[in-house]
């Protein structure tokens, strides 16, 4: 009675593992040769391409510099600034980056443009005479 009892547990030990392989390929676990899985299209289907997304622009959209009048605006701009204030700063209070037709775009005011003309007036030798010309744009 043993000898039966062992060979209904063999049978049912190969039984189990055939239904776990049956499972695993028919979820897709167990692939064709060569890692490909072939597909099937029903007859007279057309099969319809992989298509790519389309890349889109960046979410970000900030000046790329931290001081000055030499602005820009692009996607990456800078992680860290100083606290040290430069000429022209006080002039980036009129202008913005913006995202337009797909595009980071510069805007600026016409303040912008008038403080910066009035700072670009602005010289001599001595530091503090040119902050001090500065504040008066």
């Amino acid at each position: 009675m043993i000898k039966g009892e062992a060979a209904m547990r063999i049978s049912l030990a190969i039984s189990a593992l055939f239904l776990v392989v049956l499972s695993m390929w028919s979820a897709g676990c167990i692939s064709s040769p060569g890692g490909a899985v072939p597909s099937v299209s029903p007859t007279g289907a057309t099969p319809v391409p992989e298509t790519t997304p389309a890349p889109t622009l960046s979410p970000i959209c900030e000046f790329t510099s931290c001081n000055g009048l030499d602005l820009a605006c692009g996607p990456n701009p800078p992680q860290a600034c100083t606290a040290i204030y430069q000429l022209g700063d006080k002039c980036r209070l009129y202008a913005y980056c913006s995202k337009a037709n797909d595009t980071c775009q510069l805007v600026t005011t016409p303040e912008f443009e008038a403080c910066r003309s009035c700072v670009e007036t602005c010289g001599g030798a001595d530091p503090a005479e040119i902050f001090s010309c500065e504040e008066k744009c």
